[in-house]
């Protein structure tokens, strides 16, 4: 669960839904040689199912006494948490290998950047090592070998697609730039090595509740964001129970519409009038 608080609400957003946003993103993503077209759906398809291994644990929030809130992504205790990293990659897997490979990549990734420590930790890793070593000979033996090029790209295109889909579950819409969650202040990590950055990282500020401004602008087009989340009443969770609550909570609908800042549309106008002259 992603949950943030606001005005005595607890905002809860599913992670299979987050997961599905971040597919829809990378589907308008501008880079033009990446994701390789014979891979390309599985790509996408992996995107969007990353985080399905929350699926059923998402159906009932559970309370965290020590920190007086719903246990998120973020602290989920490490045992059951790896199960279901485990669940979802074997999901993943028996849908498409390559898209299993690269979940398993980001899940390290993010294993790393927590500092987590953990006996189990270890001998996730090791298990999830051996599947990637294990995918990558499957491939080549079916002449469909991973180019590390390719495999570098698409998973930064997870990372940042990702990245951008929590950003708008875990900052309050239209909020100012000060109120920024901190895991963002200098931008999305990694978006840098994409070739359309110039080695820029692009950060994120609100316009206002409905529109996010990007910079660089990484889509081929303005993209509608759309995603169920719950606003859960503390009073109502301590009168109910969280699972209560939640359960009774409606969902409602949060769109979001991702824009390049007005300063860069400017600029790229620009530069499309000056080639149509040139080509005169």
């Amino acid at each position: 669960m992603i949950c943030r608080e606001q005005d005595g609400y607890i905002v809860m957003v599913k992670q299979h839904d987050h997961g599905r946003l971040a597919g829809e993103l990378a589907a308008w993503f501008k880079e033009e040689q990446v994701p390789e077209s014979v891979r390309r759906d599985e790509v996408l398809w992996a995107i969007a199912n990353h985080d399905r291994g929350w699926i059923d644990l998402d159906e009932t929030p559970f309370w965290n006494d020590a920190e007086d809130a719903p246990y998120s992504f973020i602290d989920f205790p490490v045992v059951p948490k790896l199960t279901f990293y485990r669940r979802g990659l074997n999901e993943i897997e028996a849908v498409s290998s390559y898209g299993a490979l690269l979940c398993s990549l980001h899940f390290e990734r993010l294993i790393e950047v927590s500092g987590e420590e953990d006996p189990e930790l270890a001998e996730y890793q090791k298990d999830e090592a051996e599947r990637r070593a294990r995918i990558h000979r499957e491939l080549e033996q079916r002449n469909v070998p991973i180019g590390e090029d390719e495999l570098f790209y698409d998973a930064r295109l997870l990372q940042f697609c990702d990245d951008l889909s929590l950003y708008m579950a875990l900052n309050r819409p239209g909020s100012p730039k000060s109120e920024e969650h901190p895991w963002w202040t200098d931008g999305f990590s990694g978006s840098e090595d994409f070739k359309f950055t110039s080695g820029r990282t692009i950060t994120a500020e609100w316009k206002d509740e409905s529109a996010l401004m990007l910079e660089p602008f990484p889509f081929t087009r303005e993209v509608e964001c759309v995603f169920k989340l719950r606003k859960v009443s503390r009073q109502e969770i301590a009168d109910k129970g969280i699972a209560r609550a939640y359960r009774e909570t409606p969902e409602e609908e949060c769109r979001i519409m991702v824009i390049a800042r007005p300063e860069e549309e400017a600029a790229d106008a620009e530069g499309s009038a000056e080639q149509g002259t040139g080509g005169q």
